[in-house]
């Protein structure tokens, strides 16, 4: 024995050496269950990446682009939905919506406040009340009209012309049927009121479809807003100004490039999943370690799901019908030209092929889902098992340590009084000598 060691180093190592296989075998039973949780913890960011660019194409929209354009710019806004009707439309803007407005030059901050009574707004069957009691300016007006929760539709304003404040009453809402009536039972402030200037007129927009450009030809639209829907099936048209002269043609055809592109980004964020998967459940070998979810048969099922999916037929088409097939590594490729075909042969198909309650991306999801699931999916089953496993770890985390203090603090004791006899027994020796 080293006298000259301290006995607290001889505890140390001694009681390291009592808890080492404890330990190490815990270690490696913690390393396990970190591993796993973090496996899960990436499985389940790819698969959720995954299902969100799903749902970007499972929409209303649809995942086939049209596109809808016009001969002249600057006199409408075109906006094709995957249902609109392809062909070429004639069109004429005669008029655009606009909503009233109404300048009282006449009116001033006395006239506010010496009214009696009270001021009525109307908009259709809808009608406001102010008391004028109160009300001593122009901008108090202003404020007791906009603030009012009952306010039909009227919007009020000061504006300055030529150095003087004058009020200004705004229809909400573009169109004819939003324009305003105002009076007041104040017989000088009514007569204010009736000599208003007209600085626009409400009025709807009305456009003409086809026709040779004759009066009477063709077909008139009108629209209390500049906005109409559906018209042309499928197509949002918002009028910017009158054509006059200039007809409009509209040319409503599959956006190729654009449906290509959802195409393609869907054929990405699956690539991307297979390759997440692929690294995940990889066998190993000489110059590779093997994956954390190798052989999971979870894993496994979900993959063979996709496979099966990505071939199966949606309203009797397959993907492989719109250019996109699986490589000899399991990666989808989208031939362009194949794309185009089928877009030329079936557009509105490939919407139901992605799209609705029975589409490609309705299923797909219902596969991630077994999973992915908050409650009974099995990522969530496996990580809460996880958690017990690093409970139990914990507990016998707790156990070494205390098994660790307790063989230190008895080699401590043994080892001290061992060290202190030794002393003294060299010390009555050295008395012979």
């Amino acid at each position: 024995m080293d006298l000259a060691m301290d006995p607290a180093q001889w505890a140390k190592q001694l009681a390291d050496n009592s808890v080492y296989r404890m330990q190490s075998r815990l270690d490696a039973q913690k390393k396990s269950v970190q591993d796993q949780q973090n496996a899960l913890n990436t499985l389940k960011s790819t698969l959720s990446g995954f299902r969100s660019s799903l749902s970007k194409l499972n929409t209303s929209q649809g995942i086939i682009k049209n596109s809808a354009t016009a001969n002249h710019d600057g006199f409408v806004n075109l906006k094709a939905s995957a249902a609109a009707s392809k062909g070429l439309y004639q069109f004429s803007v005669n008029e655009t919506a606009a909503a009233e407005q109404i300048s009282y030059a006449g009116l001033t901050d006395q006239d506010i406040k010496n009214a009696t009574g009270k001021l009525t707004l109307g908009v259709q069957d809808k009608t406001l009340d102010i008391a004028l009691d109160g009300i001593g300016s122009l901008a108090d007006l202003r404020d007791a009209i906009n603030k009012d929760s009952d306010n039909p539709g009227v919007i009020a304003s000061l504006m300055k012309v030529n150095g003087k404040v004058e009020l200004l009453l705004s229809s909400e809402e573009t169109g004819l049927s939003n324009k305003f009536s105002v009076s007041a039972t104040d017989a000088s402030l009514n007569s204010g009121l009736n000599s208003g200037i007209s600085i626009s007129r409400a009025r709807d927009a009305v456009i003409r479809i086809g026709g040779d450009g004759s009066a009477g030809s063709g077909r008139e639209v009108t629209s209390s807003s500049n906005s109409f829907k559906d018209l042309i099936p499928g197509v949002e048209i918002n009028i910017l100004q009158k054509t006059e002269d200039r007809p409009l043609i509209i040319n409503v055809e599959t956006d190729a490039e654009g449906s290509e592109k959802q195409l393609q980004e869907f054929v990405d964020a699956y690539n991307s999943l297979k390759t997440e998967l692929d690294k995940l459940t990889k066998s190993g070998g000489e110059k590779e370690g093997r994956g954390p979810l190798a052989g999971d048969a979870g894993v496994r099922v979900l993959e063979q799901q996709l496979n099966n999916e990505l071939r199966r037929s949606f309203g009797g088409f397959k993907l492989s019908d719109y250019g996109i097939e699986a490589d000899k590594k399991g990666q989808l490729v989208l031939h362009k030209d194949k794309m185009e075909k089928g877009l030329r042969a079936n557009p509105l198909a490939l919407n139901s092929l992605f799209s609705g309650k029975t589409g490609l991306v309705k299923t797909l999801d219902k596969s991630l889902d077994s999973l992915l699931n908050v409650t009974s999916g099995s990522i969530k089953t496996r990580n809460d098992a996880l958690d017990r496993q690093n409970k139990t770890l914990s507990q016998k985390t707790e156990q070494i340590s205390t098994r660790y203090d307790n063989a230190y603090n008895r080699y401590l004791r043994e080892f001290t009084r061992v060290q202190a006899a030794m002393q003294q027994m060299q010390q009555t020796m050295s008395q012979f000598f």
